[in-house]
């Protein structure tokens, strides 16, 4: 096992035995050995962090770029492989942090919860080294292993006649991850799709190899019927590779004298009133319910009550009127399920006839012993909460319904689609002076007339508010409200990253906290009404049915074939105006507030658009290429930071919402993370 000699020292040692002040100058060096929590649970977490951290000065380009060439996936690829569940942080079928995970945000304080720690000094001589009544005597040279409690402790060690004694104090980092799929790490999972090689595929563009994926991968050990792709938790899409892991990681590296306990709930279609404040009724899991809010989750990992969790249902209360302040909590649209419905319920309030219809409506009474969802908010009975560090949040995007946003702009709408449109068409229209000519899809425009009936809202709505309904600036602020409330937190302890736009191939020349200059929504794209067989986004059609996809070249009067999935450049600009409507709400309510509000990330991907790098269009048209080659997490310099159509449906076969499209991958996360840091602690 390889350690890193940590280049800090800590304080001088007190001298002993009568030496004089020069010779009591040597130090002890010591660091914590595995300083990612989430590790914990993996079989050699000492090993893994050794190989997974970042080098001293190292940026993150530059550790993507060794792990890309060392050949290192994610570290849980292979217990996922394995199906080995059980070495996962997450327990997936708890829904909690494992047990070893949570003995150190809860029991911090026990002398029993230890870390691994290395000691050393600089003598070529014999060392006797002393701790709790534990000696050890070996030569100087070999690192002294020991078990350290978070609490603290003072090691000895005595050569050459002289004896030096430390404290040795871990710093105790607890970091919790919240949000939505920005933050889960969608489009990332620890086991991609894992193609069989020397397979062949049909040419001219068709996509049944797609459809019938399975015949085409290596399943995992579980079961050959299994899913094909696997993440950290497979309900959320929580991944290694997630911009919040990746800071947390980072942050472990940095401080050899800390332990960082990550706790991530962030989830793949996570909404304020749908994931963050209430229980998730959009988890993209076979079926399995989210039982807990992301603030629940975290009010029930963190009180210090000393009682095992799941022995009996939580205790749960209404939110109060200090976190609510003059907002009136039922003045919003909301996007969830059952109970959000506008004005009638709110999840925030206990509510026993609205949680007995969710769990109807769910049919999870078997799953969660008819105990979840719970309407209302958690309460920590002692009132112990152990405060995290820092909370890394991100929030908004399917508030205001990014997802639909993009499936607006991105599914043939310069095509007749007839009938079969309709089963394309997004949940949620953007504002009416953001969408394409109503003379380029008059069926496309009757659609968004009548849904903005039908809902009462488009998205510039969700955003901004509307006649009786409240926007963006209110929900961030009843989330801030609710997270300093229940966690203790200081404003400045919130770390928000602004949302990266991947249109841009320019710098702004407004500043990143300022909305965009007029001249920036003037981006590349697509050319319009021109079909495109490597086209970055025709894997999209996936989406659509089997039977349908296989009858495109027989469906009456249209070749769906040549059905064109694109981004123009119209529709990019179009889309990236509305994407800054949020920005700009995100931006100036949480720098009021006092959020450690990252603007920066805002051009992380100017220079890094979906159009760049290899292998843009599908395996089976020119230039064609072996899709058992493809490595979704390989370093490229110039390259692209999300993830298109195609690298979707090859990297998450089977995902027949296309959840990763339009997220970032390894590179557009590492460049978040990479930002994030620097604003944050890199000034400190």
């Amino acid at each position: 096992m390889r350690y890193f000699r940590a280049p800090v020292l800590l304080a001088a040692l007190t001298p002993s035995l009568g030496h004089s002040a020069e010779e009591s100058s040597q130090m002890i060096e010591w660091e914590v050995v595995n300083r990612f929590g989430p590790f914990a649970t993996q079989q050699d977490p000492a090993d893994l962090f050794d190989r997974y951290k970042l080098a001293a000065g190292e940026s993150f380009e530059d550790w993507h770029k060794r792990l890309s060439a060392e050949g290192l996936p994610s570290p849980y690829h292979a217990a996922l492989k394995a199906g080995q569940h059980e070495n996962m942080h997450w327990d997936q079928r708890a829904k909690q942090h494992r047990d070893k995970i949570l003995s150190y945000v809860r029991n911090e304080s026990d002398a029993s919860t230890t870390v691994t720690a290395v000691a050393r000094v600089a003598s070529q001589s014999q060392c006797t080294w002393s701790l709790q009544g534990q000696v050890v005597t070996q030569p100087c040279a070999i690192d002294f292993v020991f078990q350290v409690p978070l609490a603290g402790t003072k090691v000895q060690v005595t050569f050459d006649g002289k004896e030096f004694e430390e404290l040795v104090n871990p710093e105790h980092i607890v970091v919790v991850g919240l949000g939505d799929s920005y933050a889960s790490g969608e489009g990332n999972p620890d086991y991609p799709g894992d193609w069989k090689p020397a397979q062949t595929l049909p040419g001219n563009n068709e996509l049944e190899w797609l459809v019938d994926y399975k015949n085409r991968l290596n399943s995992p050990a579980e079961a050959p019927d299994a899913e094909v792709n696997h993440w950290v938790d497979d309900t959320c899409h929580r991944s290694f590779y997630s911009h919040q892991s990746l800071t947390a990681l980072k942050l472990a590296s940095e401080n050899p004298h800390a332990y960082v306990s990550f706790l991530h709930y962030a989830c793949t279609g996570a909404e304020a009133f749908d994931g963050l404040l209430v229980p998730q009724y959009q988890a993209w899991g076979k079926g399995v319910y989210v039982p807990y809010s992301q603030v629940n989750f975290a009010i029930r990992e963190l009180c210090q009550d000393g009682k095992p969790l799941g022995e009996a249902p939580p205790a749960y209360e209404a939110v109060s009127k200090e976190e609510t302040g003059d907002i009136n909590i039922h003045a919003f649209h909301r996007r969830g399920g059952p109970g959000n419905r506008p004005r009638s319920h709110s999840n925030l309030i206990p509510n026993p006839k609205l949680d007995n219809f969710s769990r109807y409506t769910q049919s999870i009474r078997e799953e969660n012993d008819g105990h979840f969802p719970q309407s209302g908010l958690l309460t920590c009975e002692t009132g112990k909460i152990r405060t995290p560090d820092y909370v890394l949040l991100n929030e908004g995007g399917n508030s205001m319904g990014f997802a639909d946003i993009v499936q607006y702009f991105v599914v043939p709408t310069q095509w007749k689609l007839n009938t079969v449109g309709n089963l394309l068409f997004p949940e949620v229209c953007p504002s009416p002076a953001y969408r394409v000519a109503s003379k380029d899809n008059r069926q496309l425009a009757r659609y968004c007339r009548k849904l903005d009936r039908k809902n009462n809202y488009h998205s510039g709505d969700l955003t901004n508010g509307q006649t009786g309904s409240l926007g963006m600036k209110e929900r961030y602020t009843l989330l801030f409200n609710i997270l300093e409330h229940r966690l203790g937190l200081e404003p400045k302890q919130i770390v928000m990253a602004q949302y990266p736009d991947p249109l841009r191939d320019t710098a702004s020349p407004n500043p990143a906290c300022e909305p965009l200059a007029a001249t920036d929504f003037r981006v590349p794209g697509d050319p319009a009404k021109v079909f495109n067989p490597q086209g970055a986004w025709n894997g999209l059609k996936t989406a659509t049915s089997r039977g349908l996809i296989r009858s495109m070249s027989d469906f009456p009067g249209r070749n769906l074939r040549r059905w064109q999935f694109n981004l123009t450049a119209s529709e990019a600009g179009l889309a990236l105006k509305q994407f800054d409507e949020l920005r700009e709400v995100l931006s100036s309510t949480a720098r009021a507030r006092g959020i450690s509000f990252v603007c920066e990330t805002r051009d992380a991907f100017v220079g890094y658009g979906w159009w760049k790098g290899t292998r843009g269009n599908l395996p089976n048209t020119k230039p064609y290429w072996a899709v058992w080659d493809w490595n979704p997490y390989a370093y490229e310099s110039e390259t692209r930071a999300i993830r298109t159509g195609n690298d979707t449906v090859i990297t998450q076969p089977g995902d027949k919402r296309i959840t990763g499209a339009v997220h970032p991958n390894l590179t557009g996360h590492r460049l978040i993370a990479q930002l994030v840091y620097d604003q944050i602690w890199g000034r400190q």
